[in-house]
């Protein structure tokens, strides 16, 4: 019988919550809409995103029995072909969740597949799979934005590739070894490229939500380092679960820097940010 912890643990659900955030920041930049329309958004990536995790454990089951035999999989929790099945599932409920907000959602829905899949299949063969995984992190915003009464504008193509520069340089630094390399600092320099961003998006007005939100974010991000530093050396796993919850922040930012803050969104990052923190504690972020 299968523990609902190895389930929950496949699928990286300590994470869920940063899916959210992108899902709120994109509505809020693209005008949001009916609630019922937002919500079956919500429920179809939160879908998609645990059948890519799910996908990744099914994919990585050879690796895992090597060097991570704890995983669900190869510790015989669950077997692998179940996995496949369930990814499978929660791709189809995932894709029917979102097509019913509209056909332009739905396309880009298939398009987010197909880089979830691309992902899994290459990452550990090849450096492709960085860019990949930002790439899946866009995709969210570009689903989210089409629904929206405003559509896919200006702001969601920022917000999306803000968070693309952000996703790709936690996906570099978990790629290094644990200590400060060359990669490790384009990883530091590819994380902090969003806050860069959004200074840019605000300048000339730098108002209190916008610089808290910026002030947050990297008071996080410093935090995260230093807490990683030991001996003199980065261990870059210590960083790689509060960078994720820091999706939130950068959400925060971002929408402070379009001028789109209120204190009820900003509320709700924040909690998504702790729900995520939390979530670590008890469900390993990667």
């Amino acid at each position: 019988m299968v523990k609902g912890r190895a389930l929950l643990v496949l699928g990286r659900v300590s994470n869920l919550s940063t899916v959210w955030s992108n899902c709120l920041c994109a509505w809020i930049l693209s005008g949001g809409g009916s609630n019922s329309v937002f919500a079956s958004l919500l429920i179809g990536l939160s879908f998609l995103y645990v059948g890519g995790m799910y996908l990744n454990d099914y994919c990585d089951a050879g690796f895992d029995r090597e060097y991570r035999p704890e995983r669900p999989i190869p510790s015989g929790q669950i077997q692998q072909k179940t996995v496949l099945t369930l990814t499978l599932l929660f791709f189809v409920l995932g894709l029917a969740a979102i097509s019913w907000t509209g056909i332009e959602s739905a396309i880009y829905a298939v398009i987010l597949i197909g880089l979830i899949v691309a992902y899994n299949l290459v990452h550990k063969k090849t450096t492709l799979g960085i860019p990949l995984m930002g790439a899946c992190r866009t995709g969210v915003y570009l689903v989210v934005g089409a629904a929206g009464v405003g559509g896919l504008v200006a702001p969601i193509y920022w917000a999306g590739g803000l968070m693309f520069s952000y996703v790709i340089g936690i996906t570099s630094l978990a790629r290094t070894e644990s200590n400060l390399e060359a990669n490790s600092c384009a990883g530091l320099a590819m994380i902090a490229a969003p806050l860069v961003g959004a200074v840019c998006l605000a300048n000339p007005e730098f108002d209190t939500a916008f610089t808290g939100g910026i002030l947050m974010a990297v008071g996080w991000m410093l935090w995260a380092l230093f807490r990683a530093r030991v001996g003199g050396k980065l261990i870059v796993g210590k960083m790689i679960g509060p960078l994720l919850a820091g999706i939130c922040l950068i959400d925060l930012a971002i929408i402070a820097a379009e001028d789109k803050f209120s204190l009820t969104v900003g509320g709700i990052l924040l909690a998504f940010f702790v729900i995520a923190l939390i979530a670590q504690r008890r469900i390993p972020a990667t």
